[in-house]
């Protein structure tokens, strides 16, 4: 059941929350992926001296700090999907037209009359009379 609230009982909260004191630095609380965030230039620098996620994710625990190290793999990357401002959920890769990815078709004397047939079916004055021109031939 959905709660309703006067809009007097709102303005009261405000009132209550803007008149609450800032917490100090220490008593803020931060979840896991805030607290890598913080750490995460001090990762770096253990990275850059031969640590694994693993080892780093092993003294994490005997921090009280518990994460995997599939799950610090992928808090330590969305800063850079941050940079490129596309989630990477919604982001559609598309090949650009190469020569490479373009589907070549050879044309031939049959593709020349079928395209010639499409085109006189697709006509909307379908009463003219329209002459289909044979490619040659040397068998007769």
């Amino acid at each position: 059941m959905r709660a309703h609230h006067t809009r007097s009982k709102i303005d009261d909260i405000r009132k209550k929350m803007s008149d609450l004191p800032e917490l100090k630095a220490d008593e803020i609380q931060l979840n896991n992926k805030e607290s890598i965030a913080v750490l995460a230039d001090d990762i770096a620098a253990l990275r850059k001296r031969g640590y694994g996620f693993e080892q780093i994710v092993e003294f994490l625990h005997e921090n009280d700090f518990e994460i995997t190290a599939s799950t610090l793999k992928t808090y330590l990357r969305e800063p850079e999907r941050k940079r490129e401002n596309t989630p990477i959920k919604n982001k559609k890769t598309t090949k650009k037209p190469t020569t490479e990815n373009k589907k070549i078709t050879r044309v031939t004397e049959k593709t020349a009359i079928k395209r010639q047939k499409k085109e006189q079916t697709t006509k909307e004055d379908k009463n003219q009379a329209e002459f289909l021109i044979a490619p040659d031939r040397d068998v007769l």
